[in-house]
């Protein structure tokens, strides 16, 4: 489903469209584009014979709407489906757009200005398969952390910085890796102050 949703975000890009959907036909996911990333909208199974509640968000009185309340983490789930962009789409997997450095797709990195264009692909901290890179994800905080509230903002819009930073909070507590979870490294610490800056400004 990763390389799906890739290439719809692409898509997406180009047609300026802020609101994405992929399915296989056992689940359903949707996401609005923001902040360089995804934000979560819908992720539902379709195996049900009576509709899910969660549906509203895309209807006509709910899509333009901002979602609210408890969500999970679809895009983890998202990495364990066994559909492939081949089958949905017939296209060749060596098709694949990858950054020319980091040799990764869109969704390995927390901001993506244009999926279309990999040189605004910043701060890789995602595997190909969608794991957390417990390398690179200290790495991706400590460079925005650096230029967070700077003048040397440059490669990621400071308007899309509280949504970065939401995002390798999300990667860092999935490996048990923020404050509130134990014992951690500096450079949480200070993701943590940072996000809660964010939260409460």
């Amino acid at each position: 489903m990763h390389s799906a949703l890739e290439q719809v975000r692409r898509y997406a890009d180009e047609q300026k469209v802020k609101c994405i959907a992929v399915s296989d036909g056992m689940m359903f996911y949707a996401a609005n584009i923001e902040g360089g990333g995804l934000r979560d909208r819908v992720f539902v199974s379709l195996e049900s014979k009576e509709p899910h509640s969660d549906l509203w968000w895309l209807s006509e009185h709910g899509v333009y709407r901002p979602r609210t309340g408890p969500q999970g983490e679809p895009l983890t789930l998202l990495k364990s489906a066994s559909i492939t962009r081949a089958a949905i789409t017939g296209e060749d997997l060596n098709a694949q757009l990858l950054h020319p450095k980091y040799c990764l797709p869109a969704q390995c990195f927390a901001y993506v200005g244009d999926a279309n264009l990999p040189a605004t692909w910043k701060l890789p901290f995602m595997l190909e398969d969608g794991s957390i890179d417990v390398r690179r994800l200290p790495k991706a905080i400590q460079a925005i952390l650096t230029n967070y509230r700077g003048a040397k903002v440059r490669s990621v819009p400071e308007k899309a910085i509280p949504d970065v930073l939401r995002r390798l909070a999300s990667a860092a507590e999935q490996l048990g890796r923020m404050p509130h979870q134990g014992e951690t490294a500096e450079v949480y610490e200070m993701l943590a102050q940072a996000l809660w800056q964010v939260e409460n400004s």
